[in-house]
């Protein structure tokens, strides 16, 4: 709590900062058209002795939840994250990480940014940490969220690897790592910035028992592309495992395995698909290596909820929700600069979802 108050008292010292507007730079996070390896596609049901027969395992979720709260002259930036388990782990909280990012409308002196950097503490992102630009008007929006994001999740999962449990295993929400379009743009300082997201990833999860669960694929293609049609995996998938299954009315089948290149980046991933009387839930399991992501989608299944997610992922995905819900209502509530109509709308959007 004390970071939050200090870092309004920050946001005052920019009520009478005001420069030239600038608009913010384009940026294609659609997911690019890479390297996607499936000779060996099988569908197939998962089935009660499959899951019996894998080792038991202390599971472990980990999530973050992002906000933008827009004033008048400034956007700020609120990410907070949980890792739930054996022990549960919190940003801010428990786990120091910066977890705030502040991001002028304006074209800013490099002098008056530098004054602001030194007052702020060790919580708050105000410049990219691999491209050096400051976060001014002209930086784009969505890159500045999946740097204190990727911050945020890089450091719950390195806190998660130095805890040294036997026997465990990390699920993540999300990817293991994105594949947006940026990255194929040679010459663009945005691919350079979400490649170093990507080798922050990698890193972190080198060396530990980890996963990413991708809930939402109705705009993923990866296995559309396998097969060779130009339609999203959710739909797909979905209609792969009714025709083979449908005349159950209870089934979970996974669908796989793909191999998603990157530059010189490499992951593995399986679908799960379960249904429940007319509904299917479908997420994609993704690994660094093939074994840990067909185990994983079989895992996966064994601690299922409804929703089709596994539990300790809807888990952290609640609590680091709640989190972000009571501190952006607080900053935006505390704060000394003024929302705009956009800031508004949103903070009603935030306080939605965290009913």
């Amino acid at each position: 709590m004390d970071e939050l108050f200090k870092f309004i008292e920050l946001l005052a010292k920019l009520r009478d900062k005001v420069g030239e507007f600038m608009s913010s730079e384009p940026l294609d996070l659609s997911d690019a058209y890479i390297n996607v390896k499936c000779r060996e596609l099988e569908t197939r049901l998962i089935t009660e002795d499959d899951v019996k027969g894998l080792k038991p395992l202390k599971l472990f979720g980990l999530d973050s939840q992002s906000s933008i709260i827009r004033f008048e002259n400034a956007d700020v930036y609120v990410v907070t994250g949980a890792l739930v388990g054996e022990e549960n782990l919190l940003v801010p909280g428990s786990v120091k990480a910066r977890w705030l990012g502040l991001r002028l409308r304006f074209k800013v002196n490099e002098d008056s940014m530098i004054d602001l950097e030194n007052e702020a503490g060790g919580y708050v992102l105000l410049r990219s940490s691999k491209l050096g630009r400051v976060f001014d008007g002209s930086y784009n929006e969505e890159a500045v969220r999946d740097e204190v994001r990727t911050e945020v999740e890089v450091k719950l999962t390195e806190a998660y690897g130095a805890m040294n449990v036997k026997d465990s295993l990390l699920l993540i929400d999300g990817p293991i790592f994105p594949t947006p379009k940026v990255l194929t743009m040679i010459g663009n300082p945005y691919a350079d910035l979400y490649e170093d997201f990507i080798r922050r990833r990698v890193n972190a999860v080198n060396g530990i028992e980890a996963i990413g669960i991708v809930k939402r694929i109705s705009q993923s293609t990866y296995y559309s592309r396998c097969k060779g049609f130009s339609v999203d995996d959710d739909t797909l998938i979905k209609n792969e495992t009714v025709r083979q299954f449908g005349d159950r009315r209870f089934f979970t089948a996974m669908v796989g395995p793909l191999e998603i290149t990157i530059n010189e980046h490499t992951k593995y991933a399986w679908y799960v698909a379960s249904r429940v009387g007319k509904e299917i839930n479908v997420i994609r399991v993704e690994a660094l290596n093939a074994e840990l992501a067909e185990e994983g989608a079989i895992r996966s299944v064994a601690y299922m909820g409804m929703d089709g997610v596994p539990i300790p992922v809807s888990i952290a995905d609640r609590l680091s929700r709640r989190l972000n819900v009571s501190l952006t209502r607080l900053l935006a509530s505390l704060s000394p600069l003024r929302l705009t109509y956009e800031g508004l709308e949103e903070l009603s959007r935030v306080m939605r979802e965290g009913e």
